[in-house]
């Protein structure tokens, strides 16, 4: 090789270092700040345990056969179990919907939309791909059971839900259950439109702060916009902990104390099965944005192991929790070298949770 080659040659492999730090730096940005301590957090009582054994096991299992990073157990709007990064603000991923739920009932309550408005109503189309008229007689409320039947490429679809597709104008609105991001993503859209707020000022006005979540912020919703559709995908990032007290907010019929945050009716209406699931154990059915299992419990589940399971018998909720990062760089790394939770895994928790405060 001559001088020249050589001199060319580590000139180039400059010049890709360069870009590979450039690369990284880049995807290493932090999507959200995390943030201090709310000024109106509140801090919950400890839940009192009957078998102090069974909050050990369910440590000791956490630890040695489980990837979670963060698990919280409440029982009546106490704390019983915490367990690893609790505080620690992590992509929800597809939990979002049911968050987004909640603020549904709110905005119903409030008069800001009706489950019967349509598409064509409220003034959604996308203008990359037009919908058609049919498509637009979809209601609120076919998009809150992912019956929408509108059947294009959407934010954040994983390649399951791809594969899974129905064709295009296949099923009318209403008739069909298909998992749609489509559905959960115009969602967002119309509730920001209707409320005249974005969605983290609702969840921090409406739910954050009459629950005291220690956490959470406004800017923890941030928004991905694609070039395939008009519709962009909100994201938010919620501690465990903060979850958790949104979650006891569905295991005590919508209030938080003496207060009704979410409307009692609508608890109970979204967390109705409308459509059967044959393809998600524990899961088979489908409410307004909830899965309900075979037991009759109500979850909301995200992609990476984000669990939380509600079981309003018990007045118990629980939260496990993957951190699947901040930023792009971290979401790689957990890609590549972390993996995803087991609803197993959840259902062994509560059953330790149950073990915990039985007093029989």
């Amino acid at each position: 090789m001559n001088r020249t080659a050589g001199r060319l040659l580590k000139r180039g492999a400059i010049v890709v270092a360069f870009l590979l730090i450039i690369a990284l730096g880049i995807t290493a940005i932090p999507a959200i700040t995390v943030g201090g301590r709310n000024d109106f957090a509140t801090s919950l009582p400890k839940a009192g345990v009957v078998h102090p054994e069974a909050i050990r096991q369910a440590y000791g299992f956490l630890a040695k056969d489980t990837r979670f990073d963060a698990f919280v157990a409440l029982q009546d709007g106490q704390e019983l179990a915490r367990w690893g990064e609790a505080d620690l603000p992590i992509n929800t991923h597809s939990v979002r919907k049911s968050l987004l739920s909640g603020l549904y009932g709110i905005a119903v309550e409030k008069g800001y939309v009706r489950l019967d408005q349509t598409l064509a109503e409220l003034g959604i189309d996308d203008n990359v791909v037009p919908l058609t008229a049919m498509e637009k007689s979809a209601t609120v409320r076919d998009l809150l059971m992912s019956r929408s039947g509108v059947y294009i490429e959407a934010a954040g679809e994983v390649q399951g839900m791809k594969d899974r597709r129905p064709r295009r104008g296949s099923h009318r609105p209403g008739e069909f259950f298909y998992y749609n991001n489509w559905d959960f993503n115009v969602l967002g859209v119309i509730f920001e439109q209707r409320t005249g707020m974005s969605i983290g000022q609702a969840f921090n006005e409406w739910i954050a702060k009459p629950t005291g979540m220690t956490r959470f912020k406004p800017e923890h919703v941030i928004y991905e916009q694609p070039r395939y559709t008009q519709h962009r995908q909100f994201v938010i990032f919620l501690s465990a902990a903060d979850l958790a007290r949104f979650g006891m907010l569905y295991a005590n019929g919508g209030r938080w104390g003496t207060a009704q945050v979410i409307p009692e009716h609508w608890v109970a209406e979204s967390t109705r099965a409308y459509s059967a699931v044959n393809d998600m154990d524990p899961f088979t059915g489908y409410g307004y944005l909830w899965w309900i299992d075979s037991d009759g419990y109500v979850w909301a589940d995200g992609w990476g192991g984000q669990f939380m399971l509600v079981d309003a018998r018990r007045h118990q909720v629980l939260v496990a929790r993957n951190d699947t990062g901040r930023s792009l760089l971290q979401m790689g790394w957990f890609v590549l070298f972390d993996g995803d939770g087991w609803r197993s895994h959840q259902q062994r928790l509560h059953a330790l949770m149950v073990e915990a405060v039985d007093k029989t």
